[in-house]
């Protein structure tokens, strides 16, 4: 039985040793919290086009001749722009003339200031639509959990009335709805993977009922600080008549889309200014957002993941063998592409026509030999 000094010198003992472990996880979670203030310092945010910073490969120790084998696939394969950013400074930028097949020729709308061509992005826009859905968060407009019932009513669907009234926000941007690409119901939502068009396209729906803009103004208002000057939203030239199907397209410039992907970089802040609030969804955003493809976080595609679900099939291996593990994308048709890479501070888009199958691959390994001096 311990006596009244005993006592004491054991009281002092664990205050002592509840003060060094609470410093020392104060330290941690401050030194966290000035690594990531570290890199979003590291990072050049133009303030328009006639803003962007550049820097030479030598100033970036990157390897020249295999820069130019890249750019010289790229270029092979019906490539319409390549922009390659380093902490939001440009090392690369190649547009090529591209007479491109008819379905490439309806995904132009026009051409920029310097005459480059305007294009649909096709479902690269699911990723941008996952970033208004995180500044809906912040704003209080939309939950997760709740189900798409509520901002759009009954009969958004093909479903019934329960079946429809089970789907959240969630499973909408996570491909897990169990709707069928016509909307009917296959499946209760979590139990079957599908990537569904369709169905994802209802959340810039929800984003328009709940903050009552429509899309061209909330994405101009909530990405002001981006000055995405090229970018809006089309009706599709190949639409079709069906109110259920995803009608809009987003067609932007490679350098707007870069845009998206530094702010992404930067974990959703912009200059140092938070543009989406809400960092653990911005963390659940590049997670897998489901056990069934662990490639996909919310309408983002994922490297570094034991298997993935894509066109249909599953294929085991990470997303892309040579891309770092951390690279995230945005992945549309004719091989438009979004990719995102933290631990290089890298942002590369890729616009232009169909290239042939295994690009991705075969681009990142021409790639990797650039920084592998």
């Amino acid at each position: 039985m311990l006596d009244f000094k005993d006592y004491c010198r054991n009281l002092r003992a664990y205050f002592f040793v509840g003060l060094v472990l609470v410093s020392f996880s104060c330290c941690a979670a401050a030194q966290e919290s000035s690594d990531r203030g570290q890199v979003s310092a590291t990072l050049f945010f133009p303030k328009s086009d006639s803003d962007w910073k550049r820097v030479t490969t030598a100033e970036v120790s990157w390897n020249e001749a295999a820069l130019n084998d890249m750019l010289r696939y790229a270029g092979e394969q019906k490539s319409s722009a390549l922009v390659v950013l380093w902490r939001g400074q440009i090392v690369v930028e190649r547009y090529w003339d591209v007479a491109g097949s008819r379905k490439y020729q309806a995904k132009v709308y026009g051409k920029d200031d310097d005459g480059h061509a305007l294009e649909d992005v096709a479902s690269v826009q699911k990723s941008l639509a996952a970033i208004l859905l995180g500044i809906a968060l912040d704003k209080n407009l939309v939950k997760l959990d709740e189900p798409v019932t509520k901002y759009l009513n009954e009969g958004w669907s093909n479903a019934s009335v329960a079946e429809e009234s089970s789907v959240t926000l969630k499973h909408l941007i996570s491909m897990s709805s169990g709707l069928t690409d016509q909307l009917k119901f296959q499946s209760k939502p979590e139990r079957r993977w599908r990537y569904n068009t369709n169905a994802y396209s209802q959340i810039m729906n929800v984003l328009e009922a709940a903050s009552g803009l429509d899309r061209n103004l909330l994405t101009e208002q909530w990405l002001s600080p981006l000055q995405m000057k090229n970018s809006t939203w089309k009706v599709r030239r190949f639409a079709k008549t069906d109110p259920k199907t995803n009608h809009h397209g987003w067609v932007t410039s490679a350098r707007d889309l870069a845009r998206l992907g530094l702010l992404v970089l930067a974990n959703g802040d912009w200059e140092g200014q938070p543009v989406v609030k809400n960092k653990s969804y911005m963390r659940d955003m590049l997670e897998s957002s489901q056990p069934l493809n662990p490639a996909y976080g919310y309408l983002w595609w994922l490297n570094g993941k034991s298997h993935a679900f894509r066109a249909g099939r599953r294929r085991e291996g990470q997303l892309n063998p040579n891309a770092p593990e951390d690279m995230v994308a945005g992945l549309g048709a004719l091989g438009r592409k979004l990719y995102v890479v933290p631990s290089r501070q890298l942002v590369m888009v890729r616009l232009g026509d169909q290239p042939e199958v295994g690009f991705d691959a075969k681009l990142w390994g021409y790639f990797s030999k650039v920084w592998d001096r």
